[in-house]
């Protein structure tokens, strides 16, 4: 075997930052975050030809992290590759192909989950053969339009409001909400849609309607093993909720995805609330310890920031709530195996080749109820904000560490000769504490690759199997062929599969085994927050070249010591007013909105007015006004603010050239083109230099040319 030798490494510290040594044997390739500022020079890997295919994917994200991991992209015709990442679902004959060291994001037949009409036809079929009332977490529903029948006939039992979706799309696309008393739709259920009671006693926060986008990660169907990654995403609607017959044609009263309400004028992202909040908390506290990395502010909250504000403010029971959630996501999941199973036995070669990572989304009503609303094949890794970057991209580093990506050249992998692999003499193996003499080698293979696995997990908990998980569900699984027990599988197919849920839990969870003394407790998996804070990674697909090379170039310059000068943090200061006015006068020019931002905005006008050479007098708006005219109001007051700003500016502002200040004509060609996120990402490297000259007082300000 051609193996890579001592002389190529550095040292095995380095060779165990990037690498995973597992007890089979295999080296696979451990993936981190701080990718995404930049190549990784020194992963050992580059010695060898790590490639990645990607098809039908529009997320940079992937791309970005893959490529400065030193993996290469091969062309979509391409056989050799590490990993095959798409949007929609693979062709079998692709699948079937697969070499061991080989991973791709899908399994066969997933649409048993993300097709909405699959998914509560397997529901209903493991309700009726488990009980009803363990699987009561998805409203009624009707598909059509082979029960429009039955719908007709049951609708007047209830004389509330209806949700129609269809079975195959996503981002909220042809969603629609009915009040079947008008019967003025019924037309549309002649078509391939789902009809679901709406839930409309939705547990508020400020008044807004809120779900949650939480990522499941699943390695195996057979066995069964599923993770949930620790943190997640809350999305909120961004017009105040009103259970109103005559508004349910609002979609973003009644519709939370990202998709239907960023065109929203009141919709603030997480970073424009965030340094708004900051400034003002600033100005008007007149300290320094104001926290810029909040995930409770604008229309979309991290999962951690959410159950701390309802656990701090309502006094709720998260570690219930998240209880029931990881309930909800077992059972799902479990529904729908025994309809994936038979494709798997039959199209996939290794049990390592395949996984999946879905995006669960769920709904919790007043009474703390939670609901399954979808499961989305392929969930969105699109960037909006630093909140999402910091959480997609950890948990994709995640997923890809956990997954195991053999170190693997696969341009020389030939099944009858030597690979070119990465090899490690001198760095330990894993050991196990079970006694694996007595099992077959694809028993040994199965069970060193779970614990492996569980070993790579770090952001994602195994939730199932685990021991208090299998103590739970293992009665939904068939006593003889392990199999949960969904809709009947032909007798011919279950000759052929041999399941191993109840053989891993002999071997992981019996009295003796070391696993069952190392559980962490639900709260503990559920409710843990991200620790570090990570660069925003821009998603927009129209960027210029240009703005990204500036961007880039100054963020190196801030991380080196640089600062802005004076000058420059107040251009920058007000090239940030007036993209925040731009977004107040849109407001205000819409009707049926409310804006939030406004109230941050007359808070900041009326301390920050007395820091200009001449002070600007604030009226506030009365409070009889209609939100409209309040913002219109504040977005004048504003407008003259920014006047007076930049007559100050100019006036008693001089260019500071000092030799730790950004580079002048650096800075005067980036601002030329920034837009509202570059600044946000920029001024994040330096926020306590650039706000303290952004806002100090000119007349005050002891080197006379600032403020």
């Amino acid at each position: 075997m051609d193996n890579i030798t001592n002389k190529d490494r550095k040292n095995n510290e380095q060779y165990t930052k990037y690498t995973f040594s597992s007890s089979s044997g295999n080296t696979t390739c451990v993936f981190h975050q701080s990718a995404l500022d930049g190549n990784l020079d020194d992963v050992p890997w580059k010695l060898v030809n790590m490639s990645y295919k990607l098809l039908n994917v529009d997320s940079k994200l992937v791309l970005t992290l893959l490529a400065n991991h030193g993996f290469r992209e091969v062309n979509p015709d391409s056989n050799d590759y590490n990993l095959l990442w798409s949007n929609n679902h693979i062709n079998t004959k692709i699948i079937s192909s697969l070499r061991p060291y080989q991973r791709v994001n899908h399994f066969p037949r997933s649409c048993e989950l993300t097709r909405k009409d699959k998914l509560y036809k397997n529901i209903e079929i493991m309700s009726h053969r488990n009980g009803i009332k363990n699987f009561a977490f998805i409203p009624e529903t009707y598909i059509m339009p082979k029960d429009y029948n039955r719908f007709i006939s049951n609708q007047y039992r209830h004389r509330g409001l209806w949700i129609i979706k269809p079975f195959d799309l996503s981002r909220g696309r042809g969603i629609t909400i009915i009040d079947y008393s008008f019967k003025d739709t019924q037309t549309s259920l002649k078509e391939n849609v789902v009809v679901a009671k709406y839930i409309d006693n939705p547990l508020l926060v400020n008044g807004y309607k809120w779900d949650l986008r939480l990522y499941v990660l699943v390695t195996s169907f057979n066995p069964l093993v599923v993770y949930l990654y620790k943190e997640g995403l809350v999305r909120f609607a961004t017009v105040k909720y009103v259970c109103d017959k005559s508004r349910i044609n609002n979609r973003r009263m009644h519709l939370c995805n990202y998709s239907v309400n960023k065109g929203s004028p009141s919709y603030i992202s997480l970073i424009c609330t965030l340094w708004l909040h900051y400034i003002i908390m600033l100005i008007v506290s007149e300290q320094w310890n104001s926290d810029p990395q909040r995930e409770n502010v604008g229309h979309k909250w991290s999962l951690g920031a959410l159950l701390d504000h309802l656990r701090d403010e309502y006094g709720i029971n998260t570690e219930s709530l998240m209880q029931g959630i990881e309930d909800i996501i077992i059972k799902t999941i479990m529904s729908a195996t025994s309809q994936m199973l038979p494709a798997i036995n039959c199209f996939v070669p290794n049990n390592q080749n395949c996984f999946e990572l879905y995006g669960f989304d769920i709904l919790v009503d007043d009474k703390l109820k939670p609901w399954l609303i979808e499961v989305n094949l392929s969930p969105s890794l699109g960037i909006d904000s630093t909140l999402d970057s910091r959480i997609k991209s950890t948990m994709l580093c995640d997923l890809f560490t956990l997954i195991g990506i053999p170190i693997v050249d696969p341009t020389v992998f030939n099944c009858n000769q030597n690979v070119r692999r990465l090899k490690f003499d001198t760095i330990p193996r894993k050991k196990t504490n079970i006694n694996m003499n007595h099992l077959t080698n694809d028993e040994k293979r199965l069970l060193k690759n779970t614990i492996d696995q569980n070993e790579r997990s770090r952001g994602f908990m195994r939730i199932f199997p685990t021991y208090l998980s299998w103590k739970k569900y293992s009665s939904y699984l068939d006593n003889v062929n392990g199999i949960p027990r969904g809709s009947i599988i032909p007798p011919f197919y279950v000759k052929l599969i041999r399941n191993y849920n109840y053989f891993l839990n002999d071997h992981l969870f019996n009295e003796n085994s070391s696993f069952c003394m190392n559980i962490r407790s639900d709260q503990d998996q559920c409710e843990l927050s991200l620790k570090t804070i990570k660069k925003s990674l821009n998603d927009d697909k129209n960027i210029s070249t240009d703005i990204a090379k500036l961007k880039e170039t100054i963020v190196k310059y801030l991380k080196n010591g640089y600062i802005f000068s004076n000058l420059q943090a107040r251009q920058t200061f007000s090239l940030y007013l007036t993209y925040i006015s731009a977004l107040l006068k849109k407001c205000a020019l819409e009707k049926h909105y409310e804006n939030p931002s406004s109230d941050l905005v007359l808070m900041f006008l009326i301390k920050a007015s007395k820091n200009l050479s001449i002070p600007l007098e604030i009226k506030i708006p009365k409070s009889t006004l209609s939100t409209n005219k309040k913002t219109m109001e504040v977005f004048q007051l504003l407008q003259s603010f920014l006047f007076k700003y930049n007559y100050d500016t100019v006036k008693y502002t001089t260019q500071d050239n000092t030799k730790n200040c950004l580079p002048h004509k650096l800075f005067n060609l980036f601002i030329s083109l920034a837009r509202k996120e570059d600044i946000e990402e920029v001024i994040s490297y330096s926020k306590h230099n650039w706000l303290s000259s952004a806002i100090h007082p000119v007349l005050n300000n002891t080197y006379g040319h600032s403020i």
